[in-house]
């Protein structure tokens, strides 16, 4: 039974493949869920997740995307060909040239359409010194906090005691009492957590991963909400 064509979320309304009662059910086996459990997450009964598994009910494309993104939120990819599978941490590292340059356009593609699916527009750094980002970047720098200002993106920067550069708005900082002066800096975007290490070469370490990213973003909150702003701060 085909339940949803699964569209291009950007750019226009494509149809690349469709979701089954047959993935439902198995999307339930992989995370030991039973339909009840389903059902709850889903704010629906486990009566009509049962119609549906069976194909013996015509469900609503709100009732299918709600199925979906509980399922989707909970790690699971639905693939073409009826195909579903667990969503494991994937790990990436870059260390080419210009590793840096391209993390910043993954940041900014990533966090706008995480902007779009969520509403949540923050892009969280813990430890970055600004003299180290310019210098690997250079003036692109500039172009890329511009075009996160277009795109309503903002960061949340937690720097060092001894920062004196400030590129985004001063807003966007605050102060960490105590900061490692070797710390490479952790990006947190999306679902996705990057660091970046600058010396003796500078690579990129990349992790995509919805829990994981949520657990970093929890307790990057907890640190900044416990930080004073440097709005005052004329050093």
């Amino acid at each position: 039974m085909v339940l949803r064509y699964f569209c291009s979320r950007i750019g226009g309304a494509v149809p690349t493949f469709v979701i089954t009662s047959r993935q439902i059910r198995a999307a339930r086996g992989l995370i030991g869920w039973t339909q009840a459990d389903l059902a709850e997450a889903a704010g629906l009964s486990r009566s009509t997740i049962a119609a549906i598994e069976k194909e013996a009910a015509n469900p609503t494309v709100d009732v299918i995307n709600r199925i979906s993104t509980v399922l989707e939120n909970n790690q699971i990819d639905f693939l073409a060909q009826e195909g579903v599978r667990i969503r494991h941490p994937m790990i990436s590292q870059d260390d080419l040239p210009e590793a840096n340059r391209r993390l910043l356009e993954d940041i900014y593609h990533v966090s706008s359409q995480f902007k779009f699916e969520t509403g949540i527009s923050d892009i969280l750094i813990f430890g970055l010194q600004e003299e180290d980002a310019q210098k690997s970047v250079g003036d692109y720098l500039t172009a890329h906090m511009e075009r996160l200002k277009q795109a309503g993106l903002h960061e949340k920067i937690l720097c060092g005691p001894d920062t004196r550069t400030f590129v985004a708005p001063r807003s966007s900082y605050r102060r960490l009492p105590q900061l490692d002066p070797p710390q490479s800096p952790i990006h947190i975007y999306g679902d996705k957590i990057a660091v970046v290490h600058w010396s003796p070469k500078e690579f990129v370490i990349t992790i995509e991963s919805r829990p994981i990213a949520s657990a970093f973003r929890a307790m990057f909150y907890q640190i900044w909400n416990t930080q004073s702003g440097i709005e005052g701060d004329k050093s």
